[in-house]
């Protein structure tokens, strides 16, 4: 039985890679310090009095219920419920004075996964980003063929599937996000990669190199080219395989980030930053489904303590170790991210609301100066005391770690140019 090149290639896995243009670095283009970025992105708003800028000198309906206890840098304080976390601060840097203006999860949400706003934006009509999304501009940047420039774990949505500002937005499918899918809820239960980035069972990598040298022989007797460029990418498509590969990873290390989805999730970001995708979002929380863990309205000090920070604390701690491990960590960046923080005031329910006014932000690796606190938030928590950073500067410092020029202009979604962000300058403490 003979087949053609398609069926043959069809067969071997390498239909359905996605071919990501090769990086595009712009002369005006800024050093990249960062290979890759990882980007832990706490929808719903964490709340920054219980994690990373605790007031324990507050009145109590401002400090809440938790301690505070020392970090790895002298007079830093993070809440007791980060103890993993506040050892390594030698490791990473936090900006205490984020801040931007809107308390709306929609637009919030489209600010930090875009770096600009969008007029009207809402959960109907206007739910998709027509700006691209981070993520999407570094996959055009800094992708590599063969390798998918940008990936989303689990997706790329927010709020319950009925916000799609993850997406590529203007620069179209090319610089779409793969989306991972679900990831288990526990560290020994089996991970199945996107239907695109998987080997066929028995497939080895001899087995590859094998058909890319047969490749090579028939390009050599045919006129038609192509062939081994294909070869090549079906390569390239094993090494993704293997990248999405969890059940690959020994079962120490994934019982080390964590026995739910949260380290889980982790332990795929740093297989494909380490494979050399460069930019990886998780969207960070134990119910992938409704992805807003953070947003603690109701029985904040519960959640935060049972269910949310330890998770966190566990992964990210890991994560930091992990990669310095591997040699990894100088050359992937590292982020914290939420929309917003919250209030300062405790609510009715136990919990704390929406506030855009002050939060904190992680930084680690990727060339960032660890050990850091830039800015802090005055005494109540409610606003910037110094060196206020606006979130647009965060992005500005991850475009520039991966050395994307952001006055670089790209189409909008009505074509005309637009700067990849237009405001926003590098957190110059952090270089």
């Amino acid at each position: 039985m003979s087949f053609t090149r398609r069926q043959w290639l069809a067969r071997s896995g390498a239909l359905g890679a996605v071919l990501v243009p090769g990086r595009v670095r712009a002369a005006n283009g800024p050093e990249p310090k960062a290979k890759a970025a990882i980007v832990l992105f706490l929808q719903g708003g964490l709340s920054h009095f219980e994690s990373f800028d605790p007031k324990p000198d507050a009145p109590v309906e401002v400090r809440g219920e938790f301690g505070t206890i020392p970090t790895a840098i002298p007079g830093v304080r993070f809440t007791e419920h980060l103890p993993l976390l506040a050892k390594r601060l030698n490791r990473f840097s936090i900006v205490r004075s984020a801040h931007h203006p809107t308390p709306d999860h929609i637009q919030a949400i489209h600010i930090t996964l875009c770096g600009c706003e969008l007029p009207g934006a809402n959960i109907d009509s206007r739910n998709r980003n027509l700006s691209p999304a981070m993520g999407s501009v570094a996959a055009k940047y800094c992708g590599a063929a063969g390798l998918p420039g940008y990936v989303a774990i689990p997706h790329r949505d927010q709020l319950g599937h009925r916000l799609h500002y993850g997406d590529a937005g203007s620069l179209g499918a090319a610089f779409a996000p793969v989306d991972s899918g679900m990831l288990p809820v526990r560290a020994d239960l089996p991970y199945e990669a996107p239907r695109n980035y998987r080997l066929l069972p028995g497939l080895s990598e001899q087995t590859l190199r094998d058909r890319v040298e047969l490749l090579d022989r028939l390009e050599r007797r045919s006129s038609s080219g192509g062939l081994m460029h294909e070869g090549m990418a079906l390569l390239a498509r094993g090494a993704v395989a293997r990248a999405f590969d969890l059940n690959a990873e020994s079962a120490e290390t994934r019982r080390r980030y964590g026995d739910h989805a949260i380290g889980q999730q982790t332990v795929l970001a740093r297989r494909l930053a380490e494979a050399g995708v460069p930019f990886t979002l998780v969207n960070y929380a134990l119910d992938q489904v409704k992805g807003q863990d953070w947003d603690t309205h109701e029985d904040n000090f519960n959640l935060m303590k049972r269910n949310l920070l330890p998770p966190m604390d566990r992964a990210v701690s890991t994560l930091l170790d992990d990669l310095h491990d591997r040699g990894l960590l100088d050359t992937t960046l590292v982020a914290i991210l939420s929309e917003f923080g919250r209030t300062p005031r405790i609510n009715a329910k136990a919990g704390r609301d929406h506030w855009p006014n002050v939060f904190s932000v992680m930084l680690a690796g990727g060339g960032i100066k660890p050990g850091v606190v830039v800015g802090s938030s005055a005494s109540g928590g409610d606003e910037p005391k110094d060196r206020p950073v606006h979130i647009y500067d965060v992005l500005a410092t991850i475009y520039r770690q991966l050395g994307i020029p952001t006055d670089d202009l790209l189409r909008d979604a009505a074509g005309r140019p637009a700067a990849i962000l237009p405001e926003g300058q590098p957190i110059r403490e952090l270089l």
